[in-house]
């Protein structure tokens, strides 16, 4: 029950439906997923140590705001371990899991036009569990969830996604074709690429005038 509550918790921050700064009371919540409060505190523990909910003492819980200094602390450590994860899978991704990722990926490009800024970034976070079923390392996907999980709260921060994201179908595509070539270099650069597309939508909500996030910055 508590990784329900989590999940449907961390959805909801990540969708704006709980918006940054927002208080979250444990008895409401466990109300509205239908549990009991036990699942829900371990969820807002879980929540906190993630990054995405701060407590104040004898003030409450409340969703986590973010700054561009974030984004680039946390934008800096992924691009490492997004490289670790391409080289990896890159070298152990299978020909059956290849094929079911390309079926995946044909599914949504067909369905990418109607799908909304919310359930777009559903079929991001999609994309990179593909990624990390396909590296095979436990430990880096864990700690990638953590960092990719921060970013996300950004994309809920930024009108919950309502930047432009027709790139980003070219982008996984670029990736994939990476993989099944086997070149580990290109695959590393395609999803370096991504993840510094990704942050800069995100800036241009954040402030007007967003600092770039360069590879080289963290090479």
């Amino acid at each position: 029950m508590a990784a329900t509550a989590y999940d449907q918790l961390l959805t909801g921050i990540a969708l704006g439906d709980y918006a940054p700064g927002s208080a979250l009371n444990e008895k409401k919540l466990a109300a509205q997923l239908g549990v009991s409060r036990t699942p829900v505190r371990e969820a807002l523990l879980r929540l906190r140590f993630e990054g995405l909910v701060r407590v104040i003492a004898r003030g409450g819980i409340f969703v986590a705001e973010t700054s561009v200094r974030q984004i680039r602390e946390i934008t800096e450590v992924r691009l490492v371990l997004e490289e670790c994860s391409a080289r990896l899978a890159v070298a152990r991704c299978s020909s059956q899991l290849l094929s079911e990722f390309r079926v995946w990926l044909d599914a949504c490009h067909d369905e990418w036009p109607g799908l909304s800024g919310r359930e777009r970034m559903r079929r991001d976070l999609a994309f990179h569990a593909f990624l990390d079923r396909a590296a095979g390392n436990d430990t880096l996907a864990a700690q990638l969830t953590v960092l990719r999980n921060q970013a996300v709260l950004f994309w809920g921060q930024s009108a919950a996604g309502l930047y432009e994201l027709e790139p980003i179908i070219d982008e996984y595509r670029e990736v994939v074709d990476a993989m099944d070539a086997r070149d580990a270099g290109r695959c590393v650069r395609a999803l370096q690429q991504h993840v510094l597309q990704h942050i800069t939508r995100i800036q241009s909500y954040l402030r007007p005038d967003p600092v770039p996030i360069t590879v080289s910055q963290v090479s």
